[in-house]
């Protein structure tokens, strides 16, 4: 087992997540280098998925992000989650294995009927909105939340999952459905062995020092089986066995990580809470000690930091926090606290108030409001 310093492993994972100096040139580079980005609708600020892009990119055209999903098809959706279109074949080979539970299955064979109607009816038509497919199901849809009786969007969610149909486009908030064969190119096909190995592999590039159970804390393509690809990997020479020095356990690197030999140079920017290098909250309280949990559902009176609060990476380090709200109606964006790490370096202030800035800018936020921060942050902001 190697031995790694703590500051080399962070310097690895910041890295590894494309949150260093230079930064990636485009929407692709930043999907290809560090994987699936999760599609969250709350944009108390933006989006999840465009804060985790400009963290990357900096100021960037959100449009672009449209023209390579729906006009380009260099990125597709799969089960929430935003891939490059080059991810397909790891795709399709998990959707082999849906559905992984018995009670989606047996319903899924006593609407057979209901499936063909459904791809017979896109193969003819072509993309179609969700609402003009006719709910012709034998058996419909129990559960005891919301989807009860949601036939359509329960079976095409299904198909989805089996990698049969995907998004074409969208209508407004309405999904338009197609045959997957017409959204994404052909590729060739992979069995479920191999797409586990290559899946996993790829996600130790992206992210950096992981533990074995840490896999099952981030996304992770389900319907492929890791736990034997995990094994190969590590006896391939792959992965490699790290003992970091202060933190518990086996950590694992890819190989590529630890040889790289160019000088590390950080940057100051805000995270998405759903940023691949805070996903994993356990992760990063063992590496940075920085504890972290979203509070969208927490009642207002209880929450100890706010509602959309994005940590704050300085260099290598996780030195803060803030809650930001964008002010739609006057354009302001409104910091409403900046909370400070303990062991916060005192010269971060400029570089986080610069960030800050940035953000707005890129928001089109005509002024940055921190009215309720304490003096003593606002004459470090700035």
């Amino acid at each position: 087992m190697r031995q790694l310093s703590l500051d080399a492993a962070r310097r690895i994972a910041v890295r590894a997540t494309r949150l260093d100096t230079p930064r990636p040139k485009s929407i692709l580079d930043v999907v290809r280098q560090t994987g699936p980005l999760q599609l969250d609708p709350t944009s108390a600020v933006a989006r999840s998925e465009l804060l985790v892009l400009w963290s990357r990119l900096g100021r960037y055209a959100v449009g672009k992000l449209d023209r390579l999903l729906w006009e380009e098809r260099a990125l597709f959706t799969w089960r929430a989650f935003l891939y490059p279109v080059e991810d397909w074949p790891l795709v399709a080979a998990a959707g082999s294995g849906f559905p992984d539970y018995d009670g989606i299955a047996s319903w899924l064979r006593d609407n057979k009927p209901f499936e063909r109607y459904v791809l017979a009816t896109l193969k003819r038509e072509g993309p179609t909105p969700q609402s003009e497919l006719e709910d012709r199901s034998v058996r419909p849809w129990e559960s005891t939340g919301w989807t009860h009786g949601k036939n359509v969007s329960q079976l095409l969610e299904f198909l989805w999952a089996q990698g049969k149909v995907l998004v074409a486009a969208r209508r407004g908030q309405e999904r338009v459905w197609d045959l997957a064969e017409r959204v994404v190119p052909p590729a060739p096909r992979l069995s479920r062995q191999d797409a586990a190995l290559a899946h996993l592999e790829q996600r130790f590039r992206q992210l950096g020092p992981m533990t074995e159970a840490g896999v099952k804390r981030v996304p992770t393509l389900r319907g492929l089986t890791l736990v034997d690809a995990f094994g190969r990997l590590v006896r391939d020479g792959i992965l490699v066995a790290h003992a970091i020095d202060g933190v518990r356990g086996t950590w694992h690197v890819h190989r590529d990580l630890v040889e790289q030999a160019r000088p590390f140079r950080g940057r100051t920017t805000l995270l998405s809470p759903f940023d691949p290098l805070v996903y994993d909250r356990t992760r990063a309280q063992e590496l940075w000690s920085f504890r972290y949990k979203l509070e969208i559902y927490v009642p207002a009176a209880k929450r100890e930091f706010g509602y959309f609060v994005l940590p704050i990476l300085h260099r290598d380090r996780l030195v803060g926090r803030i809650d930001p709200l964008l002010d739609r109606k006057t354009g302001v964006l409104r910091v409403q606290q900046v909370y400070a790490e303990e062991d916060a370096p005192e010269d971060a202030g400029a570089a986080i108030a610069k960030a800050i800035r940035e953000l707005a800018r890129w928001l089109g936020a005509s002024d940055v409001d921190y009215g309720s921060v304490p003096p003593v942050w606002r004459r470090d902001l700035g």
